[in-house]
């Protein structure tokens, strides 16, 4: 083989090696706007810097298949039709007058001679249209553009006077996977013709529920609070994830999870509570379990761990690791045991059936409506009610809170495609026996970050100032961040580079 037939040969693999890349590229693009209801980088980004273990198999097949198979076949028929318009199909040649004189054409020595600049070319264009698809260009811009917001409104609970009650209430704190109030019927703040989640609706009519309006409502979404591992720094730190374009990874064998941040974990351990984090997944999914353990040495019960003592089978996997009727059945006993320790405790889960797409259907579901995830949603509905009525019939009740709080919105783009799109989605919340009275629930303005603050003054601290982190204490009458400077500009500096966050908070080096 001559060097020019060498180089011609490393040319057409640098080309094949790069349109198969562009088609890659094409259909992952294809396969997120079709899968998730809004895709944003800073997620993306996370995913990248934190552990994948435990992720959904069915989630993981699926995008295998489509993204995979599709990449493939789209490959194909781009040789096909490389191998036509630059003359290679010697037997079309040999049969058809019309493609002899064509290959004799300009238009077929172009074809022939340009194929590394055509697929490098494919490689660019898929490029540019994933990252304008998922706002890339916006996120990158914001990145680079510096903002003091943070620095000037954060709260550091290590320099603000927490006061706790003489006796400490224990704290349940429930993590509902993708529970929104679109879910209920128009008449009470809903979007939907019927009320998906009755249950959970009367829980926070009976208690005490924040809402952005007269009816149900609850949490707006920032950025950086729109996954599941996202929210659950938000709701326990007060801040917002920011994942820096380059740096250390979030936690994981080598590194720390935000090892600047005082969460409420952090100050729970303090004050001599055991703390429990009961999963039905895997914690190393998102580095889950770095953050419990490094900020308030949760005690972790997930799928791995019933696995290994033998609860579960060893090989047993379910839907995200095990379905939520037996979440609730490992979280009484693991309460049970809690309760009669005589220690002060926080027990912190996270529901797992109502993840998109359309939710896992357990052996308790009723197909009551037409569509599944909506029957998944009344079923996860019931099975709170019911764990909740459990917990109030149990002697450590007494002295006990409960928060119950989504995780975001729900990423299900089919569900709620119907939607109007005046109207403003928001995260369902409900506090149980609150050592706090609020001064006013309705038409108040919040992210989930509000809730660290909130969590502990309904556990009856008192907070100086009632702000930690960027969060408010919603129990109080003081003005959150939402509501001083309205969502749009809140979400607009929340999404800058802070050098004071990856100082003080990421320590990015």
């Amino acid at each position: 083989m001559t060097e020019q037939q060498k180089k011609e040969r490393k040319r057409s693999i640098l080309a094949l090696a790069c349109l198969l890349a562009a088609d890659i590229v094409f259909w992952l693009t294809l396969w997120l706007l079709s899968y998730y209801d809004e895709i944003r980088p800073d997620q993306i980004l996370y995913q990248l810097k934190t552990s994948a273990s435990g992720t959904s198999s069915s989630v993981a097949s699926v995008g295998i298949l489509i993204v995979g198979f599709g990449a493939l076949a789209l490959l194909a028929v781009q040789l096909g039709l490389y191998w036509l318009l630059s003359g290679r199909w010697e037997k079309l040649r040999s049969r058809l007058q019309s493609y002899r004189d064509y290959c004799a054409h300009g238009v077929c020595r172009f074809f022939s001679r340009r194929a590394l600049t055509l697929a490098v070319a494919m490689l660019c264009v898929s490029a540019i249209v994933f990252c304008s698809s998922v706002n890339a260009f916006a996120y990158v811009g914001a990145l680079v553009t510096e903002s003091d917001f943070i620095e000037d409104h954060v709260a550091d609970p290590e320099q603000v006077q927490l006061t706790f009650p003489e006796q400490k209430r224990n704290l349940i704190y429930i993590y509902l996977e993708s529970m929104e109030n679109t879910y209920v019927d128009a008449a009470l703040g809903g979007a939907m013709q019927e009320n998906y989640i009755p249950e959970l609706t009367a829980l926070a009519q009976e208690h005490v529920s924040f809402s952005h309006t007269d009816g149900m409502g609850g949490a707006l979404s920032f950025t950086g609070t729109t996954w599941t591992a996202a929210s659950m720094v938000a709701q326990t730190s007060g801040v917002t994830v920011k994942v820096p374009l380059v740096g250390e990874e979030l936690g994981g064998e080598d590194e720390d999870y935000m090892p600047n941040s005082t969460t409420l974990g952090d100050l729970l351990q303090r004050q001599g509570y055991r703390q429990v984090l009961l999963l039905g997944s895997d914690a190393g999914f998102a580095n889950r379990d770095d953050y419990f353990t490094e900020h308030g040495n949760y005690t972790i019960v997930d799928v791995m761990e019933l696995r290994e003592e033998g609860i579960l089978p060893e090989d047993y996997f379910e839907w995200w690791g095990y379905e939520d009727e037996k979440l609730f059945a490992y979280a009484k006993a693991i309460l049970t045991e809690l309760g009669e320790s005589g220690q002060p405790f926080n027990f912190t889960t996270l529901t797992a059936d109502t993840h998109f797409p359309d939710g896992y259907v357990c052996r308790l579901c009723e197909e009551a409506h037409e569509e599944q995830y909506a029957n998944v949603l009344s079923c996860s509905s019931r099975q709170v009610y019911e764990f909740i009525e459990w917990i109030q019939q149990q002697p450590f009740y007494e002295n006990t809170t409960i928060i119950l709080s989504g995780d975001h919105l729900t990423m299900d783009p089919e569900f709620l495609a119907e939607l109007d799109e005046d109207y403003t989605r928001t995260i369902y919340n409900c506090i149980i026996h609150p050592a706090a009275e609020p001064v006013h629930t309705a038409q108040r303005q919040f992210g989930v970050f509000d809730l660290f603050p909130t969590t502990l003054a309904a556990m009856g601290v008192e907070i100086e100032g009632d702000r930690l982190g960027l969060g408010t204490n919603l129990f109080s009458d003081l003005p959150t961040l939402t509501e001083e400077y309205g969502y749009e500009f809140l979400d607009e500096e929340l999404q800058k580079r802070s050098e004071y966050y990856n100082e003080e908070i990421y320590e990015e080096e």
